[in-house]
């Protein structure tokens, strides 16, 4: 029987939850149960097995990843089964949601093709768990798969399994990134003043700034920009100009309208902190202004971002 399968200088990194643009291969160990696998007069146990599996798969983006694996559901006696294994080769489009910057939950909705003892038959695959970052390209799952309608001629029985696993990514480690730096360069000296130039630079990352797929920034991250306000309320003369942007995941309107409002998010925290927005020049340039491949997890990491210059002024300091 046939069946078809059915996203100063001051740079904030928004790196989102999930997953990289790589292939990755994966193990994983449970325990699978068949349902309606019995039939009137023919012998049948309803017990449960120990089951294994490999998989593989190549993640096309944060959201999507298309995943072929092998399952041993181990040996079972029952209608057309007498005491024999179960095996599947098993293909589907795996759909990911960050749950947390490290937790997703994911679906995988395809086909397999079902070694059912001597017998074999095409089903359908549906399956529903949580993936864990446990280290940077390391991932732990935790999963129930369901094979459907495998039908050896004498019943349609349904194969469960649970089965926890472990997924290993193959690519880059993400680039470190620079502490704060506050930089004063005497430029001229004359008999009464010295004429100074002043500018600040810093870098914070993504998670301790925004909330997840939002333009509203944490409550803690209000404190990130102390030192940017203590230099713009000692200095008048210093204006600030910011600046949002985003990778090329999604809509080019979609994220030039996120890259716009958080910048501007930004801009109203130093707004409530006393800075005059006539000295603010606060835009979005959405995806247009790249600084790395937006083809690796690391490069679209980077793209993620609000930069926020306070360019160069001068200043006196009597001798």
């Amino acid at each position: 029987m046939k069946k078809l399968a059915v996203v100063i200088s001051a740079t904030l990194f928004m790196a989102a939850n999930a997953a990289s643009a790589a292939p990755y291969l994966g193990v994983k160990a449970g325990y699978s149960w068949l349902n309606d696998e019995c039939a009137a007069g023919l012998p049948c146990s309803d017990d449960d097995s120990a089951s294994a599996g490999i998989f593989g798969g190549y993640e096309f983006n944060d959201f999507l990843a298309l995943e072929a694996g092998w399952d041993y559901l181990g040996k079972f006696t029952a209608a057309g089964l007498p005491d024999d294994s179960v095996d599947a080769f098993t293909l589907a489009p795996k759909l990911s949601f960050g749950i947390t910057d490290t937790v997703d939950i994911y679906g995988k909705f395809g086909g397999a093709y079902v070694n059912y003892g001597d017998e074999s038959d095409e089903s359908f695959l549906g399956a529903l768990g949580l993936e864990f970052d446990v280290m940077e390209n390391g991932s732990v799952r935790v999963e129930y798969q369901a094979l459907t309608d495998i039908n050896n001629d004498i019943v349609r029985a349904f194969a469960n399994t649970a089965s926890i696993g472990f997924a290993y990514r193959f690519g880059g480690s993400e680039e470190p990134v620079a502490e704060p730096v506050v930089e004063e360069v005497m430029v001229e000296e004359v008999v009464e003043t010295v004429i100074m130039t002043k500018t600040f630079e810093a870098t914070l990352l993504d998670t301790e700034t925004f909330e997840l797929n939002s333009s509203k920034l944490k409550p803690e991250s209000a404190s990130k920009l102390d030192e940017l306000v203590q230099v713009l309320t000692d200095y008048p003369q210093a204006e600030v100009v910011i600046v949002g942007h985003t990778d090329s995941s999604g809509a080019a309107e979609y994220n030039q309208m996120l890259s716009e409002k958080r910048a501007q998010s930004v801009a109203a925290v130093l707004a409530d902190r006393g800075v005059d927005s006539s000295r603010m020049t606060v835009s979005g340039e959405g995806e247009s202004n790249p600084i790395a491949s937006n083809e690796t997890r690391e490069g679209r990491a980077q793209n993620r971002r609000v930069d926020i210059s306070v360019p160069e002024f001068e200043y006196q300091v009597e001798q």
